[in-house]
């Protein structure tokens, strides 16, 4: 390869890397809703849908940062995979402070390799918690069995650190 044939696939590296960028710029941004309530809805949806393709990597950046630094995406990954969520519903949305709740119905089913027959999906209503940290909501990891998360892990905030973390705003209907 001559080195003027290098010099003119650099140039057209340098042109498509530019239209790539100029695209990027171009493409329409989604709003975040500023309405606190609206915003809790936005994320829910965003993490169900996520549970819907199956995108546990997604799934897992959307619980509480205290959360993600005490269990790895690897450690997450590895115990994920047993319940596969086809459909779901929000039902209904309260916010307590810092603290928000999502009623959901999820069509969900089992998949393990230990079950002698597959099991039906089927539709169960759950409460989600949520938190707000730092302008947004996250999920708080609910363990089927026990609870390793310790509550001074973040969710109830001992005194010193809740006065820190400012509430989410109120919305005008509120």
């Amino acid at each position: 390869m001559t080195t003027e044939t290098m010099v003119r696939m650099l140039r057209g590296m340098r042109l498509l890397l530019l239209l790539a960028v100029a695209a990027g710029c171009a493409a329409p941004r989604v709003q975040k809703s500023a309405d606190p309530q609206a915003r809790l809805v936005e994320r829910a949806k965003e993490y169900w849908e996520a549970r819907v393709r199956g995108d546990l990597i997604e799934t897992y950046r959307f619980h509480e940062p205290n959360f993600r630094k005490k269990v790895t995406l690897t450690a997450f990954l590895q115990g994920r995979g047993v319940t596969t969520v086809l459909d779901y519903e929000i039902k209904g949305v309260k916010i307590e402070g810092i603290k928000g709740f999502v009623t959901m119905r999820i069509y969900f089913t089992i998949n393990h390799p230990l079950l002698v027959k597959p099991v039906e999906p089927r539709w169960d209503e759950v409460e989600e918690q949520w938190r707000w940290v730092d302008g947004e909501w996250y999920r708080r990891f609910r363990f089927p069995v026990g609870d390793p998360y310790p509550e001074s892990a973040g969710w109830d905030l001992p005194p010193a650190e809740a006065a820190g973390q400012p509430a989410p705003p109120q919305s005008p209907r509120q």
